[in-house]
């Protein structure tokens, strides 16, 4: 019996010995939510009553909107009955909130009420394909800045991480429009993305930077007197 006894310990000391030493079973760990540039989830008290009280018999999603942007930005430089504006706030040289905007149908239907606003050179053979990716980009190239109006803080930075992409060569005005289709959609069944929450890149810190006051025409030149080569 005891002969049996000693076979059987034996035979499972090399198991035994196996699970002793084996590692410890990995336990899933819950990752971090990501970075989201400090932006609110719901407006303060403060900036509610700031809202009601400032833009009352704007539309309810708009004011709300209004009260978003209180509560990150502060209140607006300039209040008037149909636009609100903040100066130099965040990584914008101008936020603007109008009371009503136009209809946009892309990539989804909804109203161009925020305008935000960095400086920006944009080339003048970009043009082109900055309009076929999105009719509500809006560049100005005698102030050196580029804008973008959507119905939220969010989308104008997609709108604007995008349309850098198209200057710097790296997506066509098709490819930006799909991945714009996509983030979009991200957002609406509120899947994180990154270019969702700030620029990618620094915008030029001042119009002179970025500023393109073309040239006389030849013309204009020689009517007024400046052109002194043209006998």
């Amino acid at each position: 019996m005891k002969f049996l006894a000693t076979i059987v310990l034996t035979a499972l000391l090399p198991a035994t010995l196996a699970l002793a030493q084996a590692p410890p079973a990995l336990q899933s760990v819950p990752l971090p939510p990501p970075a989201t540039q400090n932006a609110p989830a719901t407006p303060s008290t403060e900036a509610l009553a700031w809202s009601l009280k400032n833009l009352a018999g704007w539309p309810e999603a708009t004011r709300r909107l209004g009260a978003l942007l209180v509560t990150k930005y502060g209140p607006p430089a300039e209040v008037t009955s149909s636009q609100v504006t903040w100066r130099d706030k965040g990584p914008w040289k101008r936020t603007t909130l109008y009371k009503e905007g136009p209809q946009h149908n892309f990539a989804a239907p909804h109203k161009d009420v925020l305008e935000q606003v960095i400086n920006y050179k944009v080339p003048v053979d970009k043009l082109a394909e900055l309009a076929q990716f999105n009719r509500s980009l809006v560049p100005s190239l005698t102030r050196g800045e580029l804008a973008s109006i959507s119905d939220s803080e969010a989308v104008n930075f997609l709108s604007l991480n995008v349309a850098d992409d198209i200057v710097k060569g790296e997506r066509t005005a098709e490819q930006a429009r799909t991945y714009y289709a996509q983030i979009v959609r991200a957002k609406m069944i509120k899947e994180p993305e990154r270019d969702l929450r700030k620029l990618r890149f620094a915008p030029a810190r001042s119009a002179a930077e970025t500023a393109d006051p073309d040239e006389i025409a030849p013309l204009i030149r020689h009517m007024s007197g400046a052109d002194t080569s043209v006998n």
